[in-house]
């Protein structure tokens, strides 16, 4: 999808390195080998964002280290980059890169969907954008724990990330519902993709 949308795979490439890692810096060389990647490609691709402002140098001081790597990344000329969180279309360009992901995944979303026992599935953090949440997604239910688990390890394949997952039985997330546990008021009250909703359906 993205491919199409942006005309090159190693642009891509590059756009979800930089997304996926907003507080990172890269280099060109370093990027070059974890993207597999012909380092020109890269070098050449890395410009055209540049110019358009989507990333932008950071200055060695700026970097956490130590001052032989220093010494070492100017005699190399070394160039460190990060993604621009001032570019304008900064959020419009992160919260597409991340449904288009979704919209990959959605053999693993079903897969999700059919576990069985599953009340409630919300998809938050990472799906929305919203960094200051502490899970990505919440399950409530009997859901099988090892199924769970290779749903999720394959849209961290997807996300190249890790993902965070929380699951609660009915009974709890009932208690804290009453109690107004701060941590699911914070998924409920924010932004948040509702997948599955059986809640009114008795067990």
């Amino acid at each position: 999808m993205l491919e199409n949308l942006f005309g090159s795979k190693t642009r891509v490439k590059l756009l979800n390195l930089f997304f996926n890692n907003t507080n990172e810096c890269f280099y060109v060389r370093g990027i070059a080998r974890e993207l597999k990647e012909n380092i020109n490609s890269i070098r050449r691709e890395i410009l055209n964002l540049e110019k358009i402002g989507i990333i932008s140098q950071v200055p060695w001081d700026k970097i956490n280290l130590t001052k032989e790597g220093i010494e070492k990344d100017k005699k190399e000329k070394r160039k460190y980059y990060q993604v621009n969180k001032f570019f304008t279309l900064y959020y419009e360009m992160r919260d597409l890169i991340i449904k288009s992901r979704l919209l990959i995944d959605e053999k693993t979303i079903e897969k999700l969907k059919s576990i069985p026992g599953i009340k409630l599935l919300v998809l938050t953090g990472v799906f929305v954008s919203d960094d200051h949440q502490r899970t990505d997604i919440l399950v409530v239910g009997n859901a099988n724990k090892e199924r769970m688990k290779r749903c999720v390890s394959s849209m961290e394949r997807i996300f190249e990330r890790p993902l965070r997952y929380t699951i609660f039985t009915r009974r709890e997330f009932n208690f804290r519902n009453v109690m107004t546990d701060k941590f699911l008021f914070e998924i409920m009250e924010g932004k948040k993709i509702v997948i599955v909703d059986k809640m009114a359906v008795s067990d």
